[in-house]
């Protein structure tokens, strides 16, 4: 999963997402007119990688987000791995219910204003 992920993002630092055709445009996008909480997420990144921080912002503040809380949520991982070794590490099905929630508001908002 680590070589994917490095892949991949080797993949958007070596090739823009906004002058590649390597990359598909967003269906939704395409049939709506409206952006998905997607939209500008490759061109996010790309940017974040390049460290323009703020232009990535402008894309898509997602990546952004994720970015910072994946070592926080690692650290929840690695801290209740030592506290509790053997068990294994849940989520409660509410934290998944308040992403989707989270991603929806987010694509309506992004749409609004």
């Amino acid at each position: 999963m680590v070589l994917m992920l490095g892949a991949g993002l080797w993949v958007l630092w070596h090739f823009d997402p906004a002058r590649s055709a390597l990359y598909p445009p967003c269906r939704f996008h395409a049939v709506t007119g409206w952006q998905c909480p997607g939209c500008g997420g490759l061109r996010a990144v790309h940017a974040l990688l390049h460290g323009r921080i703020a232009e990535s912002w402008q894309f898509n503040p997602l990546p952004i987000l994720l970015a910072l809380a994946g070592p926080v949520m690692l650290a929840a991982w690695w801290r209740w791995r030592r506290r509790h070794p053997g068990q294994a590490w849940t989520l409660s099905p509410l934290w998944a219910w308040a992403g989707l929630g989270g991603l929806l508001l987010f694509g309506i908002l992004r749409n609004v204003f």
